[in-house]
């Protein structure tokens, strides 16, 4: 091989040496990633632990209706436990009673008590009365506010209207819950 040889060799390594980053640096890389999440509400309703004790049914979530078959006895009260759990997610809502309706024995009051998993009825975060009628429907007064991060029970102290005619046993109380104040924004963690 002569040099003019050695030298088209050469130059035809150098130019293919030359050729490879040039035509690498023309690649483009297309990552793609799938995340599944989890949507999230600011306040999410649930039936509690004991919510079979009275029957509870919990419609429309999101605005909740709750219905309570209520045991009613000539005793002075009666006292059912974490019916209903409500955790906040996001802001400072305030729970109250839009509406309400109850059919059954007279009721003198009902008292919505509201407190954290964590702690007690005996200590609460706050109190909704209601004053229920057959006739004419209930009417509700108060209002709770609830805290993000924490989860809620929601217990009923119903006093019945003493003394209960024979034969009855048991009242149906239904309940539109509304939240004001809803806001704030719900993180959504990294998975």
């Amino acid at each position: 091989m002569n040099s003019v040889g050695k030298l088209a060799l050469v130059a035809g390594i150098l130019a293919i040496a030359l050729a490879v980053p040039i035509a690498t640096a023309h690649l483009i890389f297309v990552y793609e990633a799938y995340v599944t999440v989890k949507p999230t509400t600011p306040v999410v309703w649930l039936s509690g632990p004991d919510a079979s004790a009275v029957s509870l049914s919990l419609t429309n979530k999101t605005s909740p209706q709750i219905s309570l078959t209520i045991p009613i006895t000539n005793s002075s009260e009666t006292y059912v436990y974490q019916a209903l759990e409500v955790t906040v997610n996001a802001g400072s809502p305030y729970l109250y009673v839009g509406s309400c309706t109850y059919s059954g024995p007279a009721l003198t009051a009902v008292n919505i008590i509201v407190y954290p998993t964590t702690g007690s009825p005996t200590s609460p975060t706050g109190t909704i009365d209601i004053t229920p009628s057959s006739s004419s429907g209930c009417t509700a007064s108060g209002s709770v506010q609830l805290t993000a991060g924490n989860t809620y029970y929601v217990d009923f102290q119903v006093e019945p209207s003493l003394p209960i005619p024979y034969g009855a046993s048991s009242g149906t109380l239904t309940i539109n819950f509304g939240l004001s104040n809803e806001s704030g924004t719900v993180s959504i963690p990294y998975p």
